[in-house]
C-alpha cells in the first residue's frame, strides 16, 4: 500500500526556476510546500552542474546562462535572494564577429553601441538609435503588462498603455509591424550594412527562424541590455537555482529530486493530490501547481480537464517551424582566445561578452535547411565563455564554454545517428574563429532537441515551452482558457515558461501563479 503523506498545503510539480519561485512565495506566506522534480538536479532550463564525466570540476550550463529579464521582474529583491547567497555580475553584452576580424558590441550604453555601429554605417547607427528609442518604450509597456496577470491588467497599466499608444504614433506603427511581420523583412527594411543585417538575423534565431511570422519581435532583443540590464549569476545559472532552493527551505518548504509526478489526483471538482513515481501519494490541502510545459499537463490530470481545453494545451505550438537549437558545452584545459578579432578591440576583452556570428543570407539558409531536417552547412553560432566572467566555474586557468546554433527539430536519419556529426560540425565552425576549442577540449556535453526534451520534457526541444507568437501572448498564452494560471479544475494551477508573460529567466510566471493561489486561499478563509 502506498504511503500517504498529508499536511502539505501546496504541491509544486517541476523544479525549474519558476516552480522554485512559486514555492518560495507560497512558503513565505505560511503555506506548507512540497516541490518535486523528476531530474536528480533542480534547474530545468536553468540547470548548472558538473555534467561532463571527464571534467568533474567544470560547471556546465546547458540552457540559460544570462538574466535579461530577472532584474526587471524584481524577484531577487522581493525574495531577498542575496541573503541566500545569490550574486551576479553585469553582462558585458553581445559581440557579433565578422569574417574579416571585425566585431560589433551591443552593450548597456546606448551611445557606445551606436558609436560602434557607426564604424560600419552612419545610417544604420541613426536607425538603431531610433529603433531603440521606440523599443525601450515597448519594453516598458511590456514590463508593466507582464508585471501582473494577463486577464486583468491593473487600471494603472491600462491607463499608461493607452496614453503611450495614443500619443506616440511611431510606437503604434512599430509595435504593429513587430507583432505581425517577419524578422527578415524588418531587418532588411531597417538596416543597410551586412554587419547589422547579419547580427540581427543571428539574434532572431533565439526565437526561431527569422522568416517566421511574428519573428520581428527579435528586433527588441538588444533593448534588454539598454534597459534594466542583463547579468550572469555567479556559479552559473545554478547560482540562482541554489539561492531559490535555500530560500524555499528557509521558509519550511520541502524539496524532493529524482522523483516524478505521474498523476494529479482529483475528485471531479478539485485537485486533491499527486501520485509520485516511487508509489507515494501526497495530498494537497489548498493547491497542486504545475511548473512544466503546458502540453504535458493533460496527461497528468487525465479526465480532470474539459476535452477542448486539454486539446488546446496539447496543441500549443513549440518550435512549430521545425527549427530548434543544438547545444554543446565544452570543458577546456586552458583559456580560449580570439586571435583574429581581439587585436581590433582595445576597449573590451572579447572573452567576456556572449559571442555570435552569422550573415543575413547564411542565417536564412541555415534555418531553411533546419526546417527540412538537414544539418545546416554553415550555421551561425553563439559561444559564451563562462569562466571569463566567473572563474569559479572551472579550475584555475581553465575554461568552460557553451556553443549553440540553429538545428532541425527532427534530424534526417534521426538525432541518435546525427548527434556526433552535428556537434563536431558546430565545434569545427567555432574553431575557425576560436582555434583553441580543439586542442583544449577535455570533454563535451551535447544536447540535441531530442536530448533537451528528454531532460526537461519540453516539446520539440523548445526552450520557451510555447513559441512567442502574437497568437500566444497575454490572455492567449499558452492557449485560450488557460492563461490566468487557474485551471477549470479547482485548486489546480499552472505556471512556467509557457505562461504569461513569457519564457526566459524572469520568475514572473511563478510569482503570478503563487499570488493566484494565495488570493484564492485568502478568499476561502
Amino acid at each position: 500500500m502506498a504511503e500517504i503523506i498529508q499536511n502539505y498545503d501546496v504541491i509544486v510539480i517541476g523544479g525549474g526556476h519558476n516552480g522554485l519561485v512559486a514555492g518560495c512565495y507560497l512558503a513565505r506566506a505560511g503555506q506548507s510546500v512540497l516541490l518535486v522534480e523528476r531530474h536528480n538536479c533542480l534547474g530545468g532550463m536553468a540547470l548548472s552542474a558538473p555534467l561532463i564525466d571527464a571534467a568533474p570540476r567544470h560547471m556546465v550550463n546547458p540552457g540559460a546562462y544570462e538574466n535579461v529579464y530577472l532584474r526587471a521582474g524584481g524577484i531577487v529583491e522581493d525574495l531577498g535572494l542575496q541573503r541566500f547567497g545569490y550574486r551576479e555580475v553585469d553582462s558585458v553584452g553581445w559581440a557579433w564577429l565578422g569574417d574579416g576580424g571585425e566585431s560589433l558590441l551591443f552593450q548597456a550604453d546606448v551611445h557606445k553601441t551606436v558609436a560602434d555601429i557607426a564604424r560600419f554605417s552612419r545610417r544604420d547607427a541613426a536607425a538603431y538609435r531610433e529603433l531603440i528609442t521606440v523599443a525601450l518604450k515597448a519594453v516598458e509597456l511590456q514590463g508593466r503588462y507582464g508585471g501582473g496577470p494577463p486577464n486583468r491588467p491593473s487600471l494603472g497599466t491600462i491607463a499608461v498603455g493607452l496614453r503611450m499608444l495614443v500619443q506616440d504614433r511611431k510606437l503604434r506603427s512599430t509595435l504593429a509591424g513587430l507583432l505581425t511581420g517577419t524578422a527578415a523583412d524588418a531587418i532588411t527594411s531597417t538596416f543597410e550594412s551586412d554587419q547589422l543585417r547579419g547580427a540581427f538575423a543571428s539574434i532572431a534565431t533565439i526565437l526561431g527562424a527569422p522568416t517566421a511570422e511574428g519573428s520581428a519581435l527579435a528586433l527588441l532583443a538588444t533593448s534588454s541590455l539598454h534597459g534594466a540590464g542583463a547579468a550572469r549569476p555567479v556559479g552559473g545559472m545554478g547560482g540562482l537555482i541554489l539561492a531559490l532552493e535555500k530560500c524555499l527551505q528557509h521558509f519550511g518548504g520541502v524539496v524532493r529530486t529524482g522523483v516524478a509526478a505521474v498523476h494529479i489526483q482529483h475528485d471531479g471538482r478539485r485537485a486533491t493530490g499527486v501520485t509520485l513515481s516511487d508509489g507515494t501519494t501526497v495530498t494537497a490541502r489548498h493547491a497542486v501547481l504545475t511548473a512544466i510545459p503546458p502540453q504535458r499537463i493533460p496527461d497528468l490530470i487525465g479526465d480532470g480537464l474539459p476535452a477542448t481545453l486539454a486539446e488546446r494545451l496539447r496543441a500549443a505550438p513549440a518550435n512549430a517551424g521545425g527549427v530548434a537549437t543544438l547545444t554543446v558545452n565544452l570543458a577546456l584545459s586552458g583559456q580560449l582566445r580570439l586571435p583574429a578579432h581581439q587585436p581590433g578591440r582595445s576597449d573590451v576583452d572579447l572573452r567576456k561578452p556572449a559571442l555570435f556570428t552569422g550573415s543575413f543570407d547564411g542565417v536564412v539558409k541555415s534555418c531553411e535547411q533546419a526546417s527540412r531536417g538537414e544539418l545546416p552547412t554553415d550555421a551561425p553560432w553563439w559561444c559564451t565563455i563562462f569562466t571569463a566572467m566567473d572563474s569559479s566555474q572551472a579550475p584555475p586557468g581553465q575554461d568552460t564554454a557553451q556553443l549553440y546554433s540553429p538545428a532541425p527539430v527532427i534530424a534526417a536519419g534521426g538525432w541518435d545517428l546525427r548527434r556526433k556529426e552535428a556537434a563536431q560540425l558546430l565545434i569545427d565552425q567555432v574553431g575557425q574563429v576560436i582555434p583553441g576549442v580543439h586542442a583544449l577540449e577535455i570533454g563535451r556535453l551535447v544536447e540535441t532537441p531530442e536530448d533537451l526534451t528528454r531532460r526537461t520534457t519540453t516539446v520539440n526541444g523548445c526552450l520557451y515551452h510555447v513559441d512567442h507568437l502574437v497568437t500566444r501572448m497575454g490572455p492567449l498564452r499558452p492557449a485560450l482558457g488557460a492563461a490566468g494560471y487557474r485551471m477549470p479544475l479547482r485548486d489546480l494551477y499552472c505556471t512556467g515558461a509557457g505562461f504569461h508573460p513569457s519564457g526566459g529567466v524572469s520568475g514572473l510566471p511563478g510569482k503570478h501563479a503563487a499570488l493566484a493561489v494565495l488570493a484564492d486561499v485568502g478568499r476561502r478563509r
